[in-house]
């Protein structure tokens, strides 16, 4: 009998050993490698929308390395914090091992598929910033900047967007199956996110039935469903809210702030041929075709008035695409402002002429 209860309490610590071994192989590894830093701080962080939770801090050792283990059974996004370098993105799951070599020249990855396509994602988007932030720079410097420079500028910066949109396009439809198409949604190059909700509604929505078909149980997949609804609404309360306003009728009299939080009207330029043009500076389009018609329309009062709802934004995107000459306004409402729905804006550019009896002349 004392044989069999022997036998027996042999078979469960073999079992219980078993099941362990099982469970470690089972868990995240990241092993990592710091050049010219020993004792580096290190923090572990599982994003979502709502939160930050740290996993995981550690410190490298005296040759830089380090090492963290844990347990997702549901890939998660996280994001690997140093003291002294840009963090790294990463998206795992229980069962995954990774390798990472990081230098002051950015980082190596291997072991996984999601977080090798972050490092690319993550290195087309600093390469862009950089372009984006010398073109700025030679601009600034230059203080009498001729048209065909200027012209010239806006091309190449028009062009690395419109690039930069593609590639996430299809970044986003290359790993469709993964979470890391949320993050793709969130990219900026230097202050300007590359992907609009206004304007990129439709890869929003396709994001968002990915998600809930691949990762329905996350955090992101539910906010995302959250904020793409909140927006649907908002439009159906704006068609609603749109005066209809039309060629040959009075002009809305308005009132919004310039850049130095001066009080503009429409009463104030009665007399005057002017033009509202409505754009944003997150949208390159508008950007575009406002420069186009300040260049076609010398002749005309010009009055741009921004959707923006970011005042350093706008105020760069002013000095960098040289329209300090013209009347800037901007509320920081967004769609939501006043004069937005008293002109019945659904789109940028739009460009609204006004005699001097302020009638409206032509809406385009």
């Amino acid at each position: 009998m004392k044989i069999k209860q022997l036998i027996i309490i042999i078979a469960l610590i073999i079992s219980a050993l078993s099941f362990y071994s099982c469970d470690d192989k089972n868990e995240i590894s990241i092993k990592g490698q710091i050049t010219d830093c020993k004792g580096c701080k290190i923090q572990l962080e599982r994003l979502s929308p709502i939160k930050v939770d740290t996993i995981a801090s550690v410190s490298s050792g005296l040759d830089g390395s380090f090492d963290i283990f844990f347990n997702d059974s549901i890939r998660h996004l996280y994001r690997l914090k140093f003291e002294n370098r840009p963090p790294i993105h990463l998206s795992l799951v229980n069962g995954e091992s990774i390798e990472i070599s990081i230098n002051t020249n950015g980082y190596e990855i291997s072991g996984s598929n999601d977080c090798a396509e972050l490092k690319r994602l993550n290195d087309r988007m600093t390469e862009s910033t950089q372009k984006i932030e010398e073109l700025r720079s030679k601009v600034s410097q230059q203080f009498n900047i001729d048209k065909a420079s200027l012209e010239e500028s806006n091309r190449i910066a028009d062009s690395l967007y419109q690039s930069d949109k593609d590639f996430i396009s299809n970044f986003i439809k290359q790993n469709h199956t993964s979470p890391i198409i949320y993050l793709a949604l969130h990219q900026y190059v230097s202050t300007t996110q590359i992907m609009q909700l206004p304007n990129d509604y439709d890869t929003y929505k396709y994001v968002l039935e990915e998600m809930k078909a691949y990762n329905p149980d996350l955090e992101e997949t539910r906010f995302l469903e959250s904020t793409v609804k909140k927006f649907e609404l908002q439009q159906e309360q704006q068609n609603r809210q749109y005066v209809n306003i039309a060629e040959g009728s009075a002009a809305p009299d308005f009132s919004m702030p310039d850049e130095n939080g001066i009080k503009c009207t429409l009463t104030d330029f009665k007399g005057k041929e002017i033009t509202l043009c409505f754009w944003a500076s997150w949208d390159k389009k508008s950007v575009k075709a406002v420069q186009k018609y300040l260049s076609e329309s010398p002749a005309r009062q010009i009055i741009l008035i921004s959707l923006d709802s970011n005042r350093e934004q706008w105020l760069q995107s002013i000095k960098f695409n040289h329209l300090e000459p013209t009347i800037n306004l901007c509320d920081f409402k967004s769609w939501e402002g006043i004069t937005a729905k008293l002109y019945g804006i659904k789109t940028i550019p739009t460009f609204v002429e006004i005699s001097g009896e302020q009638k409206i002349e032509t809406i385009r």
